[in-house]
């Protein structure tokens, strides 16, 4: 006797045009959340990347101004510190401080950064501060970016070269200190 099972249950194989259909509509609901997850980590990364530019370029520059006040023998006039005609780099004696730091540009020829210099000199405690502040012009109504400062002691100035001043460029002069017997 032979026996003979009859099954109703059909074998399948693949997946069904529904199955498919919903997979397909999960995998993009998931990639939605992904792309704008990636979007703003590459966008906060960019900004990070753009504030530690800045903080290079201040730092150096802030050295580069302290290095010649350190050997300043007076404050006032002479050799100049001021910004660029375009406020995108600092000018020592008229040449760029930071002649191999190139910066980033906004579109065309609009420098990537705005930059704004203040000096404050104290007589009495030979002293000069300066404050650099950086804006990104990106992004103009961010508001200040950056800011860095610096106080240097002018120990080679005599007080009758040193003048109490306040404002955005300052001279100074490196003339050797004369030697009294």
């Amino acid at each position: 006797m032979k026996k003979v099972f009859k099954s109703n249950k059909i074998l399948r194989r693949g997946f069904t045009l529904l199955e498919m259909v919903l997979v397909i509509a999960i995998m993009l609901i998931m990639s939605t959340y992904l792309y704008s997850s990636f979007k703003v980590v590459n966008y906060s990364h960019l900004k990070v990347a753009v504030v530690n530019d800045m903080h290079d370029y201040a730092s150096l520059t802030l050295h580069a101004i302290e290095n010649h006040l350190l050997n300043a023998t007076s404050i006032g006039e002479g050799q100049s510190i001021k910004l660029s005609g375009d406020s995108s780099k600092v000018l020592i004696n008229e040449v760029d401080a930071l002649p191999g730091f190139q910066q980033y540009h906004v579109g065309g020829t609009t420098a990537k950064w705005f930059l704004t210099m203040s000096f404050t000199c104290d007589k009495e405690s030979k002293t000069v501060t300066v404050v650099l502040t950086m804006k990104d012009n990106a992004e103009p109504d961010s508001g200040v970016a950056y800011t860095d400062q610096i106080t240097v002691y002018c120990a080679c100035c005599r007080p009758d070269t040193f003048d109490d001043y306040s404002g955005s460029e300052l001279g100074f002069t490196t003339d050797p200190i004369p030697l009294t017997v």
